[in-house]
């Protein structure tokens, strides 16, 4: 094991039916990683030391949606709403009781939490480019690993489904928004880094199984579902300047990985005196003003 307590990946190669404990454990670099290391590698150390991120009510949202449309058997077997009942009461007791010896192991979400997640489901499978996408021959909830042989490091991918639309092979990522409108999904696509991510997986992808000259290439898009009523869905393709400026972050931040594991070192800020001004939309607000 390594520092984060890692176990060896794999050889290189895809990997169907790994749960994702297993995925996580496998010690390579994924692209939250890389996107971690936008900020610094310090704070990126210190969220794989201790355990990630904070479950919240948004994430765990995110991942009912991913079981409920990529696993829906494991949805329709793992999850269910518990009564609502008075515990404090011999009555409520016993039918409690009785829903835990029913359900051993299952995950118990609130009823208002499964209708959203349900709801917002059957709004992505309704959608004609995405139901069309769900509906043909693929596989989802692949695992791959291979090795970025310029930078040294061996990198992973879960990623959520490939399938072909009119020809065309789609590696597909399943999102959630409060607002699925194309400018603010831009604004989160590039502070979450899911470019990144887009990119990472296309490398990866690209790596195991290059698709030969004159076949069509492949397209990564986002399917993306808002949290609230009325769940409108929105298709979005990274274009081709996006996926160029990742590629370039990726490759930077892959080094930066190798250095901070070969050097143990792990920096945040910089250590001199910078200068700072107030952001350029202030700026021109008080040019303006003069």
């Amino acid at each position: 094991m390594n520092e984060f307590g890692r176990t060896p990946a794999p050889k290189p190669g895809f990997y169907k039916g790994v749960d994702f404990d297993t995925y996580a454990s496998w010690d390579a670099v994924n692209s939250h990683i890389l996107t971690g290391l936008r900020r610094t590698p310090a704070h990126l150390r210190h969220e794989l030391l201790n355990g990630g991120l904070d479950p919240t009510p948004s994430l765990e949202a995110g991942w009912l949606l991913h079981l409920a449309v990529l696993e829906p058997e494991r949805f329709e077997a793992e999850v269910v709403v518990p009564p609502k009942v008075d515990r404090r009461t011999t009555q409520g007791k016993a039918t409690w009781a009785g829903f835990q010896a029913a359900n051993p192991g299952k995950r118990s979400v609130d009823a208002d939490l499964y209708s959203q997640v349900c709801a917002m489901r059957d709004s992505l499978r309704a959608h004609p480019s995405a139901g069309a996408w769900f509906e043909r021959p693929g596989a989802n909830e692949v695992s791959i690993v291979w090795e970025e042989r310029e930078a040294g490091v061996v990198c992973k991918a879960r990623i959520d489904r490939v399938a072909s639309i009119g020809g065309w092979p789609i590696v597909g990522d399943v999102k959630t928004a409060r607002n699925a409108a194309r400018r603010p999904f831009e604004r989160v696509l590039y502070d979450y880094g899911y470019h990144i991510q887009a990119r990472h997986y296309l490398a990866g992808l690209e790596a195991l199984s290059p698709i030969p000259d004159g076949q069509a290439f492949r397209r990564f898009c986002f399917f993306v579902v808002e949290t609230e009523a009325p769940y409108c869905v929105a298709v979005y393709e990274l274009d081709e300047t996006a996926l160029a400026a990742a590629e370039q972050d990726r490759q930077k931040h892959l080094r930066t990985w190798r250095q901070c594991v070969e050097a143990g070192e792990w920096p945040g800020y910089p250590v001199g005196i910078e200068l700072v001004s107030i952001p350029a939309w202030a700026l021109k607000v008080w040019e303006a003003s003069e």
